[in-house]
């Protein structure tokens, strides 16, 4: 029952969270550390995947374990946050095309290195 509580404790905070940042703060979202520092179009969505990530493998190496359900709260609740959001973003159709072809081994790479880094904590737990 512990798990299920943190879970939904760090679903809700994932979920909830920028959106009271919004409310309180919405000059924050005018110019965000992520994007002007990088370059990228860094979104909450992003982070939600990685902790999805750091979930899996947590899950991997520890088993059925407290911070697991933490993680996946987190991350998921940061995804659906944005879930209905991105679906109704106004995009670039060709731009969109043209930037999924030129990314694809970028994309094979970034996947290669989360199996391998996968594999490796299986074998090592």
């Amino acid at each position: 029952m512990n798990n299920l509580i943190a879970f939904t404790i760090t679903f809700l905070f994932g979920l909830l969270y920028f959106r009271a940042l919004f409310l309180i703060i919405p000059k924050y979202f005018d110019k965000p550390f992520t994007r002007t520092k990088s370059k990228l179009q860094v979104h909450h969505l992003h982070f939600g995947i990685v902790f999805v990530l750091i979930a899996t493998y947590l899950l991997l190496a520890l088993g059925e374990h407290l911070s697991v359900y933490i993680f996946l709260g987190l991350g998921l609740g940061q995804i659906f946050d944005l879930f209905i959001a991105s679906l109704l973003m106004k995009g670039d159709r060709p731009e969109e095309m043209r930037l999924y072809k030129k990314t694809f081994p970028h994309t094979l790479i970034l996947g290669l290195v989360i199996l391998v880094i996968a594999l490796v904590i299986r074998v090592a737990f």
